[in-house]
């Protein structure tokens, strides 16, 4: 049985207690979600705490999730009286959008205020600092902080260890406090976990690389094989265009996933089988399992890593986690709407 993932630290419940007492004084919640993980990365613990505010739901690094998901996700957050909005710091008129939407339903709910205080709140490495830094930039503030410096950020979850304010908005003056990042007290079951794990939430170390790259497969696979009608065939990376050369790294992954999946595994029988009805066709794949040890023995041959010691596998797996995590292996999605 595989052990629990959980990573809620000591300055994580200090942070738990100092929300609760800033948040009188916060007109507004913008609650940091992983747009990969719309639903896994919900925190029930910051949701009580902030389920009388107003609140704004920012799914995040939405450039890494997939874009043909998001009106169906979008949907069934408003079936939960949720008003969310997809965002990516890495663009700058998607932080337009997002600033535009936080001091437009200010403006309208508390039109009469000086001075309006916008609290940022999520899971560690949700891009929450990132994006506060982004909203400065937007609002053409970056020398209005109260730190004299920007919001840290990092890749490494739990960077932020307090909490800090920044100006984002002039008339009426409005400042958005970052928080640090929050785990669920109890991740609920292991799937969840894996997929905080992936996403960068708890640190690769607590996990183990090469746990978390098994179940990388297991999700590239699960996506391999969803269903696209008779024509499915060998996965490809997303972005990368016929006859473009792939890094090793991509190559390694791409014979892994195509391993492990049975979509793949059953490219031949599918060739066949092109002109059969689709529901029929996919009835038939969806009766394998996906082989992550298949996927596993692919990848190794794929790096020559039958010859490379422990450390050294734990290196390569670093870089494969590092590169999904980049987008290298294209938009994915992780949770499912079923």
């Amino acid at each position: 049985m595989a052990s629990k993932i959980s990573w809620f630290g000591g300055h994580m419940a200090r942070t738990v207690r100092e929300l609760q007492d800033r948040l009188r004084m916060v007109d507004m919640v913008l609650e940091v979600r992983d747009a990969r993980i719309p639903f896994s990365s919900a925190n029930p613990e910051l949701e009580k705490l902030v389920r009388h505010k107003r609140r704004l739901l920012v799914l995040n690094k939405a450039d890494l999730a997939a874009p043909d998901k998001q009106q169906a996700i979008l949907h069934r957050l408003e079936e939960q009286k949720l008003q969310a909005l997809f965002t990516s710091s890495q663009k700058r008129g998607s932080i337009q959008k997002l600033l535009q939407a936080v001091t437009s339903r200010l403006q309208q709910d508390k039109p009469k205020a000086d001075m309006l205080m916008i609290m940022a709140v999520g899971i560690p490495n949700s891009g929450k600092s990132t994006l506060i830094n982004a909203l400065r930039h937007a609002a053409k503030l970056g020398k209005h902080n109260s730190s004299g410096g920007k919001a840290a950020t990092g890749a490494t979850p739990g960077l932020t260890r307090h909490i800090a304010g920044f100006q984002v908005g002039e008339r009426p003056t409005a400042f958005l406090m970052d928080t640090p990042g929050v785990m669920l007290p109890n991740v609920p079951n292991e799937q969840t976990g894996m997929r905080l794990a992936l996403t960068g939430a708890v640190k690769d170390s607590i996990v183990g690389e090469e746990r978390l790259v098994r179940h990388l497969l297991l999700e590239l696979a699960q996506q391999a094989q969803q269903p696209k009608g008779a024509n499915q065939r060998r996965m490809q990376w997303p972005g990368v265009a016929e006859g473009e050369k792939m890094s090793l790294l991509q190559e390694a992954v791409l014979s892994a996933v195509n391993a492990a999946s049975p979509a793949a595994r059953d490219a031949h029988a599918l060739d066949s089988e092109v002109q059969c009805d689709d529901s029929l066709t996919a009835s038939k794949s969806s009766q394998y399992e996906v082989d992550v040890d298949a996927g596993m023995a692919a990848f190794h041959l794929a790096m020559k890593q039958d010859v490379l010691d422990q450390d050294r596998l734990t290196a390569v797996y670093r870089k494969v986690l590092a590169a999904y995590r980049t987008g290298d292996f294209g938009r994915y999605t992780l949770d499912s709407l079923t």
